[in-house]
């Protein structure tokens, strides 16, 4: 069952969430008329091949090549870790800073199905949402909210309509949890404390352990490795994002194939 926000309602949770900007803002409520549709909607075969082939043209047009020299997996793995790094900065930043989750599950989850939408992640029901006593019940919230519902749904879609494989999305949406505590420790460093306990937490649950662990750095090529809160570590995801395909786009940090091909990372930590 959910339960409402304590004291004063969701409007200073999402202003919070707004002023961190990019993949944090939540529309909670989405503005009247806006083209926001059910989570399910977003991830039809419809929507999604009409997605995935808007982000193909726009990534030809930043690369400079024709749209049939784009493979699609690309532009589906692109499409994926974007809608996934929304879910993971949300909840992450929601945890971490008001010890309260908005109900982020399938059921709940609205956004735009076309790309560059006007709401890229929103709420059907704004109060809806989980007061958590500490970090280690917000994991049990998060996997049935987000973990096993709207991010579970958004695998499932994009490996039967993008023809992509399940490791590739995996790792992206880990690679995507890891990376949201980046951003949001440099936002709040009063809060990195807490933001990297919590990704530590979940990186223990399985299906979010299938898409990267953290390793010794002293294992690894400098040039290697997703940061992570601590100097002596990183993160390596199990799977690739195949954006190396792009021109001028090497391996990421944290990619898979890099142990073993430090010479072409060039990719920023995602």
């Amino acid at each position: 069952m959910t339960q409402a926000l304590p004291a004063g309602g969701p409007q200073a949770l999402y202003a919070d969430l707004d002023s961190l900007g990019g993949f944090f803002a939540l529309a909670a409520p989405p503005p009247p008329g806006s083209d926001a549709v059910p989570w399910a909607e977003v991830l039809s075969p419809a929507a999604l091949t009409a997605r995935f082939a808007a982000v193909r043209t726009a990534l030809a047009g930043s690369s400079g090549l024709a749209e049939d020299a784009v493979d699609l997996k690309v532009a589906v793995s692109a499409t994926q870790v974007g809608l996934a790094s929304r879910l993971w900065s949300v909840a992450l930043a929601a945890v971490v800073l008001h010890r309260w989750v908005p109900d982020l599950s399938a059921s709940c989850v609205v956004a735009s199905p076309v790309h560059r939408g006007g709401v890229p992640l929103g709420l059907a029901r704004p109060g809806a949402g989980y007061a958590v006593a500490d970090l280690g019940h917000a994991v049990t919230v998060l996997a049935h909210t987000v973990v096993d519902s709207s991010l579970a749904g958004l695998h499932r879609a994009c490996a039967a309509v993008g023809r992509t494989p399940t490791r590739v999305l995996v790792s992206n949406s880990t690679s995507a949890l890891v990376g949201a505590a980046r951003v949001l420790s440099r936002h709040r460093p009063d809060a990195a404390a807490d933001a990297w306990t919590l990704v530590r937490l979940l990186l223990d649950h399985p299906a979010v352990a299938a898409g990267g662990r953290v390793v010794p750095r002293s294992d690894l090529d400098e040039r290697v490795g997703g940061a992570m809160e601590h100097a002596d570590e990183a993160f390596l995801r199990t799977g690739c994002c195949v954006f190396y395909r792009l021109p001028g786009h090497g391996l990421c940090p944290d990619c898979v194939l890099a142990p073993d091909r430090p010479q072409d990372v060039t990719g920023p930590d995602h």
